[in-house]
């Protein structure tokens, strides 16, 4: 399903990756194809390298015309833009080989989304794939996160503050980009917003902790105004959300009662006046 966790090649970014191979390569760069043709029926083309030293870079002559992707020893290149540019693949050992693109008309893409996902350290979250071709890659460089396959899912751990650029790949095109933020604390936040709300008598409602360590604690400033409990998040939690949780409060008689939310990790409280009618 996903086929490698290996270095983003990009026009735009600076490129380094290894070959598992290349302890058995020795001699010149070399690879299958001098020149390729993309076009709407072509959209994409696959280069086989057949020898080198690995710690293989790549660089355009014209950044707007393609983009590409390296898995293992095959480097591949998606069409954008209609024109030409040449490609040139360097190994480790200052050998490289240079590979003329064409595009011979405008390949239509959709726009990569950008997300972005708070990561704490040491906490792990899931990625479902439901695409066989599917392709996570890491910005060249980014160390402060770790990317795992497990079954359909790709888990991101976070190994050190910092930030990383994870990019999911359909048909080795760029669909996706995950901008991880590893922090020490999650943010605490709680929807809605207002910090006043009315209840007739008897009714009940919900407040929602989007975001948070998930030790959370409530208290009240009236007794016997309304009663509150921490419930489970009734669905499975969106990389945006961390450690959501529902605050249930029922009316119990006439009156007004501050509810007390706080983050037992960072002591950090939110506040909202409920007034019983």
């Amino acid at each position: 399903m996903i086929k490698k966790f290996l270095f983003l090649l990009l026009a735009l970014v600076a490129i380094v990756s290894c070959s598992k191979n290349e302890e058995e390569q020795i001699g010149p760069l070399q690879v299958d194809k001098s020149s390729v043709v993309l076009s709407t029926d072509n959209p994409y083309a696959a280069i086989q390298i057949i020898k080198g030293s690995g710690n293989y870079s790549v660089s355009s002559s014209n950044e707007s015309v393609a983009v590409y992707l390296l898995l293992e020893n095959t480097l591949y290149i998606s069409g954008n833009a209609m024109g030409n540019a040449t490609v040139t693949l360097s190994d480790g050992e200052g050998n490289s080989v240079k590979i003329k693109i064409e595009v011979k008309n405008y390949i239509p893409r959709i726009v990569p989304l950008s997300t972005v996902i708070f990561l704490k350290k040491g906490d792990t979250k899931s990625i479902e794939v439901t695409k066989a071709n599917a392709v996570f890659a890491i910005e060249s460089g980014s160390n402060s996160i770790q990317v795992k396959e497990s079954g359909n899912k790709v888990m991101i751990s976070g190994l050190s503050l910092g930030t990383a650029t994870l990019y999911y790949f359909e048909d080795f095109w760029p669909a996706q980009i995950y901008n991880v933020q590893i922090i020490e604390h999650y943010p605490f936040s709680i929807s809605p917003g207002s910090s006043n709300i009315s209840v007739n008598n008897g009714k009940d409602g919900e407040l929602y902790i989007i975001s948070g360590s998930g030790s959370y604690s409530l208290s009240t400033s009236t007794s016997g105004v309304i009663s509150t409990e921490l419930r489970p998040y009734p669905i499975a939690a969106t990389l945006s959300q961390n450690n959501p949780a529902v605050v249930y409060y029922k009316a119990m008689a006439s009156g007004v009662s501050v509810l007390t939310v706080t983050d037992n990790e960072t002591g950090e409280s939110k506040s909202f006046s409920l007034r019983v009618n």
